[in-house]
């Protein structure tokens, strides 16, 4: 860190590009997860209902635990009259806050030169325009702030000695908000012990500077302990979400090798996320069968990583800790834990990047500082290069911003962005099945179909889509394969039953029941009472 404090001109630069960045957002609607959490949520319509908030789930079917991004989502939807215009202006707010504060890191931690150069890039990086477009990103945004706070007032605080007991509160109090804004912030307390050990330089010794770490971390570990208890307080020990189709029921080793495969995509999206899209997954994003290429790739890229970081531990241990902050950060989303509800998305990548871009700036600094010393004209050119890589994702982040600004933009963006991604069409289908766009519906579902064939809801929905326009010839075999894949799918079963009665085959109906039955769906016994013969 320089010795001078930042000069103005430099918070004002970071500051203009986050809001450049995140300006054409600002006439976006509600898209995708904003309707079913936002707009048809109506605990969050009514100022009146904050305290029910509090004591609910995150999703309308009681998932996850988010209180204070719901808390925000109330206040915006009375200040707004449950436009989107007002949730727009505070995720703009948000993206500068958060620009504004990973520059006071950076320039914490790297020269002046090279944090600002970095910070430039963070403010204008395409990988967050989904948490910054989307209205329900809040979440992510208010969880990343927090945790930026946190690190750089423990970094700053702990360079002037031992910490007050207000600071210690201080710290644990904003990562409880963070964790309550969203489960992300159950990590900060790991990146304050990595930059405890990696770049704070303790002035009495180890056993000193163990005992002030642990006085501040012990706090941390309590607020996340609190957080734990009010959430199962609050939803019971229930599941966060459950896992992604793809991952579900895969043993855990099997789960860890496949996750080798998305490795490449994280580091893809983190410094060159020239292709964006809002769903990744199989057959595109295959995290099962044969190890090949993608996983050998993954793999190589964890034991370089992790090679460069043991190496850089006392040489540049600025980029330890980016690397070990990226680590931690992807951890909770990682799916080497437990299965989590995604396989990868854009959103869990807004912490992880803070790491990747500390990362960079050391790298930066060192040959920006090389080049000086050597007097050699590259140095220009290496700025102009940096300075022409902001640029283009400014213009990338700029046009990305539009993809969110309606439903129906979004998703027939989605289908082009992810033509192989089998999730994709599945969403797409149910919102132009919702829409009256009937025949895209149909072909939507078809072909999620043909792409990927291990998601009951696939068939359900396909064979819902038929049923309902008369064709219960075409949905038999859908709904019949259905059940022959995943026998403990009731709905399926249901939609079978119903569209063989409609054919004229009671019998066959009543033997699908009765089949039912068997295999322990009791649930069916009163279609056999219906459907049985009188005596």
């Amino acid at each position: 860190m320089s010795g001078r404090p930042p000069a103005p001109w430099m918070a004002v630069a970071v500051a203009a590009a986050a809001v450049i960045a995140a300006a054409p957002g600002i006439g976006n609607g509600f898209v995708y997860d904003d309707a079913p959490i936002i707009v048809d949520n109506p605990l969050i319509h009514p100022l009146s209902n904050a305290p029910a908030l509090w004591t609910s789930g995150y999703w309308p079917a009681g998932l996850l635990y988010r209180p204070v991004a719901t808390q925000l989502f109330a206040l915006e939807w009375a200040a707004g009259g449950g436009r989107p215009l007002a949730f727009h202006i505070v995720s703009i707010g948000l993206a500068l806050t958060a620009a504004l504060l990973f520059w006071r890191l950076s320039y914490r931690l790297l020269p002046s030169l090279a944090a600002w150069l970095v910070a430039l890039l963070f403010a204008v990086h395409p990988v967050h325009v989904e948490v910054v477009a989307n209205a329900v990103g809040q979440a992510e945004l208010l969880a990343t702030i927090f945790a930026l706070i946190v690190v750089e007032r423990y970094l700053a605080w702990r360079r002037e000695g031992p910490l007050s007991v207000s600071r210690r509160a201080l710290l644990a109090i904003l990562t409880l908000l963070s964790i309550l804004s969203k489960e992300t912030g159950y990590v900060i307390p790991v990146l304050c012990a990595a930059a405890e050990l990696l770049v704070v330089r303790p002035a009495r010794g180890a056993s000193w500077q163990a005992r002030e770490a642990g006085s501040v971390l012990g706090l941390q570990m309590a607020a996340v302990l609190a957080a734990i208890l009010l959430r199962v307080a609050v939803l019971g020990p229930t599941p966060a979400a459950g896992p992604a189709v793809a991952l579900r029921d895969l043993p855990a080793v099997e789960r860890i090798v496949g996750m080798l495969a998305v490795v490449p995509h994280w580091v893809r999206l983190l410094f060159w996320p020239a292709h964006l899209q809002a769903e990744y997954g199989p057959p595109a994003l295959a995290v099962t069968g044969a190890v090949g290429g993608k996983h050998l790739l993954g793999l190589g890229i964890v034991v370089a990583s992790f090679a460069v970081g043991v190496i850089c531990l006392r040489r540049a241990p600025v980029l330890a800790l980016g690397l070990a902050w990226s680590a931690a950060a992807l951890l909770p989303v990682s799916n080497l834990l437990t299965a989590t509800g995604v396989i990868l998305a854009e959103r869990t990548l807004f912490l992880p990047s803070a790491g990747a871009m500390l990362a960079a700036g050391t790298g930066l600094a060192s040959l920006l500082a090389w080049l000086k010393a050597r007097r050699s004209s590259m140095r220009r050119v290496v700025l102009a290069g940096v300075g022409v890589l902001a640029m283009a994702a400014l213009v990338r982040t700029m046009e990305r911003q539009r993809v969110w600004r309606s439903q129906e933009a979004f998703f027939d963006r989605l289908l082009a962005d992810a033509p192989t991604s089998y999730r994709a069409h599945l969403v797409a289908s149910v919102y132009y099945a919702r829409s009256g766009r009937a025949a895209d519906a149909e072909g939507a579902a078809r072909r999620g179909l043909e792409l990927f064939r291990g998601d009951p809801h696939l068939y359900e929905h396909l064979g819902q889509l038929l049923r309902r326009d008369g064709r219960c010839l075409e949905a038999l075999p859908v709904l019949t394969e259905a059940v022959w894949r995943f026998p403990d799918q009731t709905i399926a079963r249901s939609r079978l039953i119903e569209c063989t009665l409609v054919v004229g085959d009671s019998a066959g109906a009543l033997r699908l029941a009765e089949q039912a039955v068997s295999t322990g769906h009791l649930e069916f016994e009163q279609t056999i009472r219906r459907l049985s013969p009188p005596r």
